[in-house]
């Protein structure tokens, strides 16, 4: 299956709908500490917003599924009714969410240190507030910040991005204006080894193109991971700065 013409979604100029060039993801604003909580992120990735909140290590609630050498990981993701997109109409019974929830489970229990945290149990409660796409990625780039947030020791930070194809051209971090009409691909890459940790493909995309939308898009993650990189390291400085002030 091949995409859509390309004109349908960049310009003579080189253009996408939103202003993007074809490599370029879209802008990124977050925060870490967004709730009174063990962690906690908010991210918008373009008109897409996640809310993130890490609740944990705890004590497993039930001890039936309590692991002597391992914590448990949980995920809930939850679109609100107002959040639009393919994800609407949803709730915590929505198949849909059901799946996003998985996703973002395997991809942290790879990465969390769940070793270091025996018998307990590690909360993860995704709020979709706008959805434009695919909310996947956002998803696991604010829940990367809130594990930060929380103080999980993680093997190193995730960050995850989509890529598609229209017509002969390769976009990354597609809107859902894009995502509705091009095969698409979703990665998260772990930046440090380079090795990647999620690969979701939801349409078929042509064997002899499957390098390059995977390529792109973990180049996207490389863009993502700069912002969420420094968004932590802004919030270390802070947290630092506040208890020196607390402490004198």
């Amino acid at each position: 299956m091949k995409g859509g013409p390309a004109n349908e979604f960049i310009s003579p100029e080189g253009l996408r709908v939103d202003g993007r060039r074809a490599g370029e993801v879209r802008r990124i604003r977050c925060r870490m500490g967004a709730l009174r909580a063990d962690g906690s992120a908010y991210l918008e990735q373009g008109s897409t917003k996640v809310l993130v909140r890490v609740s944990g290590p705890r004590e497993v609630a039930r001890r039936a599924k309590a692991s002597h050498d391992a914590a448990l990981l949980t995920c809930e993701f939850t679109a609100l009714p107002f959040a639009g997109g393919q994800h609407r109409p949803q709730g915590r019974g929505d198949r849909n969410a059901a799946e996003i929830a998985l996703c973002v489970r395997q991809v942290f229990e790879k990465i969390v240190q769940v070793q270091l945290y025996p018998r307990a149990q590690i909360d993860i409660a995704i709020s979709l507030l706008q959805a434009d796409g695919d909310a996947r990625a956002a998803a696991i780039n604010a829940t990367s910040l809130a594990l930060i947030d929380a103080g999980i020791a993680m093997e190193e930070v995730v960050c995850a991005c989509s890529a598609g194809l229209a017509g002969g051209a390769c976009l990354v971090d597609l809107n859902g204006q894009e995502g509705g009409g091009c095969p698409e691909a979703v990665v998260a890459l772990l930046p440090r080894s380079g090795a990647l940790s999620l690969v979701q493909l939801e349409a078929r995309i042509p064997l002899a193109s499957l390098d390059e939308v995977l390529h792109t898009a973990a180049q996207g993650c490389r863009q993502v991971h700069e912002v969420l990189q420094a968004t932590a390291e802004v919030h270390a400085q802070a947290l630092l700065h506040s208890r020196g002030n607390f402490s004198t």
